[in-house]
């Protein structure tokens, strides 16, 4: 599917290394906050807390009315984005977090609860559904300016997001935020094979990828690859950004250690992101699979016991692809 866009109005290009300097003393202000937060949800394997910062910062920076969740898990970048939110403080600010894990509601938000007041909620709606199936054109419709922090995994669901919510969003300012993937160039991964096979699809126990500086497990490595190749977008690197405008300033660097500490920053993000507000004309989408309609609205929750031991795999692997 091809669509033809002409901007509307000039969108401000968001830089990860940008915001994370332009709001340290912001999220040093908020910096117990945030770490009683880290502290409920309890499963730091997931994102680690200078990822917090780098999310928040980003966020703060775009100001987005809507933050779009694909995939929460124990809710880690639940959290942190919509402590954002609430650091924003100024018109009608959403986080709508799509998940089939009932983790949220059975283990986080409980623990969540004893350090915020409930009002700290308000502006978030965690849903237990099917993201392939979920209505995208009634949420995104009324919504101006849209972040999507991808992190639900396999090609149905990058289908999904490239070729159903993309489409809807392209002529609005949007980011699309991918987590899991990250940049040789600043991870101290290991390149080679060992006894691993090739990569074959997600398989958190053993063979990844690597494509260019891309080191990732996850099928949406391909698929944004692919993507914005064809779409001749950037793919960002927040490695690379944080390094450009924090990393190569010795002075900025120092500060900025002094103020949030070695938990609250690093110069590895392991994420990655990508607009398509860097040019206007054509763009391609793939064609998303159908959908379910009887799927819509129905609950389908990921076993505790199967979400644990995905945890436990992941946590492994973020050992060795470990921040500077």
């Amino acid at each position: 599917m091809e669509i033809v866009f002409q901007r509307k109005e000039t969108f401000k290009l968001v830089n990860a290394g940008t915001s994370y300097w332009n709001h340290r003393i912001t999220l040093a202000k908020d910096k117990e906050n945030i770490a009683r937060l880290f502290k409920a949800v309890d499963h730091p394997g997931d994102l680690f807390l200078c990822q917090w910062a780098q999310l928040m910062s980003m966020t703060l920076e775009f100001e987005p009315d809507l933050v779009l969740e694909l995939g929460r898990g124990r809710g880690n970048s639940t959290c942190a984005f919509t402590e954002a939110i609430h650091l924003i403080n100024s018109g009608n600010r959403q986080v709508v977090s799509l998940c089939l894990s009932d983790d949220w509601d059975k283990l986080t938000k409980p623990r969540v609860s004893q350090v915020v007041p409930s009002s700290w909620f308000s502006p978030l709606q965690t849903l237990q559904t099917d993201i392939l199936s979920f209505d995208y054109q009634l949420l995104l419709s009324e919504k101006r300016k849209i972040l999507i922090f991808w992190d639900a995994h396999g090609f149905e669901v990058a289908e999904c997001v490239l070729g159903r919510i993309l489409p809807l969003v392209a002529a609005k300012p949007h980011w699309v935020i991918m987590h899991d993937l990250s940049d040789t160039r600043s991870t101290e991964g290991n390149r080679f094979y060992g006894e691993n096979g090739l990569w074959k699809g997600n398989n958190w126990s053993g063979p990844r990828l690597r494509i260019g500086n891309i080191d990732s497990a996850v099928e949406q490595a391909i698929a944004a690859i692919d993507f914005t190749t064809r779409n001749k977008l950037n793919l960002f690197s927040a490695d690379e950004a944080i390094r450009e405008e924090i990393g190569n300033d010795p002075q900025k660097l120092s500060e900025i250690r002094r103020i949030l500490g070695d938990d609250m920053f690093s110069m590895a993000a392991h994420w990655f992101y990508f607009s398509l507000n860097e040019r206007e004309g054509t763009f391609t989408f793939p064609k998303p699979g159908p959908v379910n309609k009887a799927l819509i609205g129905a609950k389908n929750p990921v076993p505790a016991e199967q979400a644990s031991l995905l945890g436990k795999v992941k946590n492994k692997i973020r050992s060795v692809l470990k921040p500077w």
